[in-house]
C-alpha cells in the first residue's frame, strides 16, 4: 500500500518578481493541480523572512503519483510560468514519508 508523500521544496525567486506576483502564479498553478493532476492532495507556501527563501509543501497520495505529476505538469503554461521565476541554482527538493 502506498503512503502519502510530502514534497518539500526550498527555493528563491528572481529579484524582479514581487511576492504578490509570485503568490498569484502559485494560485494559478494550484488551480491546475486541483483540476488536472491525479494524486494531488494539497499544497502550501511559506516564506522565511530572514533569508528570503520560500518553502513549498505539496502533499501527494503516493510517490508514484508524485512522479506521474512531474511528467504531466510541463504541458501546462501555469507550471512553466511558475518555474520561470524560481532561481534554478537555489532549489532543494525532498520527498518525505511520515514514519509515525
Amino acid at each position: 500500500m502506498d503512503k502519502n508523500i510530502l514534497e518539500l521544496v526550498i527555493f528563491e525567486i528572481r529579484e524582479d518578481v514581487s511576492d504578490e506576483q509570485f503568490i498569484h502564479l502559485f494560485q494559478k498553478l494550484n488551480t491546475v493541480l486541483k483540476r488536472n493532476i491525479n494524486g494531488f492532495v494539497k499544497r502550501s507556501l511559506t516564506k522565511d523572512m530572514t533569508q528570503n527563501k520560500w518553502v513549498e509543501m505539496i502533499w501527494w497520495e503516493s510517490m508514484h503519483k508524485a512522479h506521474l505529476a512531474l511528467e504531466k505538469l510541463p504541458q501546462f503554461t501555469e507550471f512553466k510560468q511558475y518555474c520561470s521565476v524560481i532561481k534554478d541554482d537555489s532549489t532543494l527538493m525532498y520527498y518525505l514519508e511520515q514514519r509515525q
